[in-house]
Order: C-alpha cells, then sequence, then structure tokens
C-alpha cells in the first residue's frame, strides 16, 4: 500500500499498473511515429532544421547518436534519431506490462 497521507491508504494492483504501461506504451508508439512523419515532412522548413541541428550538436545527442556527417535530415537519420529510440523504450514498456499482467495471473 502507498499512503500519501497519514491515515489514507491508496493502493493500485499490479494489473492496474501493467495496464497504464501498455497504455504508455501505446503513446510512447504514437508520439513517435507522428513525430517522424511531422518533421519528415516539414524536414525544409527553417524551424524543423535548426530544431534538429541544435539537438544534433548536443553532448548527449553526440553520446547517443554519434558524430554526423552530411544531412542529418535525411530518412535514415531521421529513423535512427527518432523511431529507433521510439521503438526500443515502447518494446521495453510492452515487456514490462505483460510481465506484470501475466505475474498477476500465475498467482
Amino acid at each position: 500500500m502507498v499512503s500519501w497521507a497519514p491515515g489514507v491508504d491508496v493502493s493500485i494492483s499490479q494489473t492496474t499498473v501493467g495496464w497504464l504501461i501498455l497504455g504508455a506504451a501505446a503513446l510512447t508508439f504514437v508520439f513517435g511515429f507522428a513525430s517522424r512523419t511531422f518533421i519528415g515532412r516539414r524536414r525544409n522548413t527553417k524551424g524543423v532544421q535548426k530544431l534538429v541541428h541544435v539537438f544534433r550538436r548536443t553532448g548527449v545527442a553526440r553520446v547517443l547518436f554519434g558524430r554526423f556527417e552530411g544531412d542529418v535530415l535525411d530518412d535514415d537519420e531521421l529513423d535512427s534519431m527518432i523511431l529507433m529510440p521510439t521503438i526500443v523504450i515502447g518494446c521495453g514498456l510492452c515487456l514490462t506490462a505483460i510481465f506484470l499482467l501475466g505475474y498477476e495471473a500465475l498467482n
């Protein structure tokens, strides 16, 4: 049980948490694919070009994606920058949710 205030007990079952995580995974997939589509269709606008170039120059992007040579707005770069992290995070959330839902069914 999780207590938010003295004398008040709130409990959430593993099944509820599993369904919430599964919903978060679905939202992750939708947001990731929508972002890729949005940026891919507007890659020639100044705002998108500036946003992507500023992001790719940060230290975090250099560690995660490495140094870049050439155009960072081509399809392969956008896929590795947006879709691959979306798939990895979404699948991790799905596996966690399936574990929680399955664990509750085993007990």
